[in-house]
């Protein structure tokens, strides 16, 4: 089976993928935005009392006084049940699930931000014949939130991972395109590593340019 991420010539990176592939991600795409929700409040539009005025300027003393609050004083926020969203959004401290709550509320909106931004670039894209390195980690992060949302969802453990491909498995179909965006993304991995500079083992000598200017 040949590579679907390879780079090219040009330094881009070419997308070889089949309609189906197209057809199967576009449909991932759609369950993952769905989970992340739409942005509620789209950046930089205010709400207007009925003079006219910005509605949250009164509240701006408010807000001064609630910078400094941390995970400790917020208000209880619901913890979390959702096998997915728990593993989208794990907890910071596994042993304290309601102090890890009110840090996951006061981070998620950043969280879920960066996912749209990230699946807005591969909705973009999945079109595309050839992307560039920036919009390739963008495709890298999706597929592995992708597969944790897969992995979750049918129960997948390195003992369920090693079994051999039972086609007559309720969840066969899903396993398989379990299986893909596990190659996938492991292609980008590859092909984004590839570029990376290499970075000396401890103790290793330096490179001869690099002492040469000792020398006086």
């Amino acid at each position: 089976m040949r590579d679907s991420v390879v780079r090219l010539p040009d330094g881009t990176i070419g997308l070889r993928l089949v309609e189906r592939e197209r057809s199967i991600l576009r449909a991932l795409l759609g369950d993952l935005r769905e989970i992340v929700g739409e942005e509620v409040d789209p950046p930089g539009l205010t709400e207007l009392d009925e003079t006219g005025e910005d509605a949250d300027a009164g509240e701006a003393t408010a807000d001064e006084d609630d910078a400094d609050v941390g995970p400790d004083d917020a208000e209880p926020v619901e913890v979390l049940t959702d096998p997915v969203l728990i593993r989208l959004y794990p907890d910071a401290r596994p042993d304290d699930p309601a102090w890890s709550a009110r840090f996951r509320d006061m981070i998620r909106g950043d969280l879920d931000d960066a996912r749209r931004e990230n699946l807005a670039v591969v909705e973009d894209t999945l079109d595309a014949r050839s992307i560039d390195d920036d919009q390739a980690e963008a495709w890298l992060h999706v597929l592995n939130d992708l597969r944790l949302v897969m992995g979750t969802r049918l129960d997948i453990t390195e003992e369920r991972e090693a079994e051999p491909f039972d086609p007559e498995d309720p969840d066969a179909a899903a396993m398989v395109v379990y299986a893909y965006t596990g190659w996938l993304e492991g292609q980008f991995v590859d092909v984004l590593a590839a570029v990376l500079p290499d970075v000396p083992e401890p103790g290793d000598d330096p490179p001869d340019d690099a002492s040469a200017g000792d020398d006086s």
